[in-house]
Parts: C-alpha cells; sequence; structure tokens
C-alpha cells in the first residue's frame, strides 16, 4: 500500500494539483481545504504525512501545524505558501518541518520532496 498524505490548502486548484502529483505515484491522498477539517481527519486515520498551507482563512497555516504537532509529534509535515512575505526563520516557529516549498512549485518538486520525506 502506498503511503497516506493528508494535503490541506483552502484553494481547490492546489490541491487538485498536488493530489494528482502524488497520487500518480501510488499514495493515497486525502485533502481538505481547512484547519479545522484537517485536525478531525487527524484523529481518525493514521496519515504519513501532511502538506499544509500557511495562509488559509478559518485557522493560519502555522497554527495548524502547531496543532498537528502537538496532535502526531512524529508527523512528516511540509509548508508550502504563496506569499513570500510569510517566510520566516524558522517558518513556524518553535517547529521544525519536514521540507516548505513556494507556490507555484512544479510537479517533479512536490514529488521529489515527498520522496525525500517518505522514500519511494
Amino acid at each position: 500500500m502506498g503511503k497516506r498524505v493528508l494535503i490541506i490548502d483552502d484553494e481547490d486548484l492546489v490541491r487538485n494539483y498536488v493530489r494528482r502529483a502524488l497520487a500518480s505515484r501510488g499514495w493515497e491522498i486525502s485533502e481538505t481545504d481547512n484547519g479545522a477539517a484537517a485536525l478531525a481527519l487527524l484523529r481518525q486515520k493514521d496519515f504519513d504525512a501532511v502538506i499544509c498551507d500557511l495562509k488559509m482563512p478559518d485557522m493560519r497555516g502555522e497554527e495548524v501545524i502547531k496543532r498537528i504537532r502537538d496532535l502526531l509529534p512524529a508527523m512528516k509535515i511540509i509548508a508550502i505558501t504563496g506569499s513570500v512575505s510569510n517566510i520566516t526563520t524558522p517558518i513556524v516557529p518553535g517547529v521544525e518541518l519536514e521540507g516548505f516549498l513556494i507556490k507555484p512549485f512544479g510537479i517533479d518538486e512536490i514529488r521529489n520532496l515527498m520522496e525525500k520525506v517518505l522514500g519511494r
């Protein structure tokens, strides 16, 4: 069975793009457009990694990532953003991430990063 990845992004186009890129590698993809739904999914189902947008309307990605890390300390987390102004060092204070991409990113970029984080 492929790895399980949860995509959290309020933009349908981004979720669809990432889902297609990773599903084509045989990974099982779940997705949601908000942080609250993501946290609920993480309590119900096991995932190997999370890809989370930093800028979302209901709950900022930084907050979602902190809550994920509290809930599942070993979870592999990739942050994505379309706003370079969101970038700080560290990206999410107090939380170490496995990766970070700036939108728009290429299919190979997301695939290569996920394969690096999760293995092939």
